[in-house]
């Protein structure tokens, strides 16, 4: 490959923007980040005149000097805008770049990071209080012969809550880290379901609910562990927010799978966010049932790792079905 071209195919990969400027100020190239935020699909004839058409970016470059920056609104996005002088050893100026970055997605992330630190302090603190007075009492004498057992219970309860919390969030970093996952394997879906209904078939059975499979095999390329969490997940869910005699469809079918409930369902105004993570339509049912707020974010994080499109069907009080497509 030539020189120019692995160059440009490297700022191509880039996810800042970048424009290339000559002595006189004209804009001679830019990569493919850089032609994204200016809202262009392919390079014009004359980059330059078409970027100083642009009033923000043209305003910061008539006085601009190196290291200046600038935040500026560009297709509503925020974009940070820096320029920086490209100078030779002998300290000649050759040109000059500008960067543009959209900061507006990482203060999105920034945002995301924030609340889900809060919201993990939030939901510790509650079963951490309670296993501290509970504890408190039984060491101090307070409890009653006939209350340790049920206090002990108690705290066998909350700390299997935090445990399950602590495992999700654990699960939901390392699925952030990660890019594509690893150990890449043919996996059958239709089995790992099944073993999902014998795993869940006691949970079930305790909330009477009927957990029905359906399919055949159904061989799809992924991380089979990560397929488990994600068939797991689906299946848990449609059983902890079911109705009492209520029944869960699984059908395996065409690289699809798709988990049916007969559930309390989710208002047309919750659907959208119902993948976020501890977000929950009806917080005071779901501390009822014991549910984390995580299942269905690591549900759609595993989505996007193996490429698979996630759809979701719901109404009120008449059930909800959630569909996993894979490639």
């Amino acid at each position: 490959m030539p020189q120019n071209s692995l160059q440009e195919k490297i700022l191509d990969e880039l996810d800042i923007g970048i424009l290339v400027m000559d002595l006189s100020g004209r804009i001679t190239s830019c990569n493919r980040r850089a032609l994204a935020l200016l809202h262009v699909s392919a390079c014009p004839d004359d980059i330059s005149i078409f970027a100083l058409q642009i009033k923000p970016l043209n305003d910061f470059l008539q006085d601009v000097r190196h290291g200046d920056h600038e935040l500026i609104d560009l297709h509503a996005r925020a974009v940070q805008l820096t320029y920086k002088d490209v100078l030779r050893e002998d300290g000649q100026r050759l040109g000059a770049v500008v960067l543009l970055e959209d900061i507006g997605e990482k203060q999105r992330m920034a945002r995301i990071r924030q609340e889900f630190t809060a919201n993990v302090s939030h939901e510790l603190k509650t079963p951490l209080t309670s296993i501290s007075g509970y504890a408190e009492m039984i060491a101090n004498g307070m409890a009653q012969p006939q209350d340790v057992q049920r206090f002990a219970l108690r705290i066998q309860s909350e700390a299997t809550r935090m445990l399950a919390l602590v495992s999700d969030v654990i699960q939901l970093s390392e699925l952030d880290e990660s890019g594509r996952p690893k150990h890449i394997e043919a996996v059958d879906l239709y089995a790992l379901a099944l073993e999902c209904v014998d795993i869940l078939a006691s949970t079930a059975c305790l909330r009477g609910v009927e957990v029905v499979l359906d399919g055949a095999e159904t061989i799809v390329m992924g991380n089979r562990s990560l397929l488990s969490e994600l068939v797991y997940n689906l299946m848990e869910n449609a059983i902890r927010y079911n109705r009492e005699n209520g029944s869960v469809h699984v059908r395996v079918a065409g690289h699809t799978i798709s988990v049916r409930d007969t559930g309390i369902g989710i208002p047309k105004k919750h659907q959208s966010r119902i993948f976020e993570r501890f977000y929950r339509v009806d917080k005071s049912r779901s501390k009822t049932t014991g549910g984390t707020g995580l299942g269905l974010a690591i549900v759609k994080h595993v989505c996007e790792q193996h490429h698979a499109q996630l759809k979701l069907e719901s109404r009120e009080l008449v059930g909800t079905t959630i569909t996993v497509t894979f490639p």
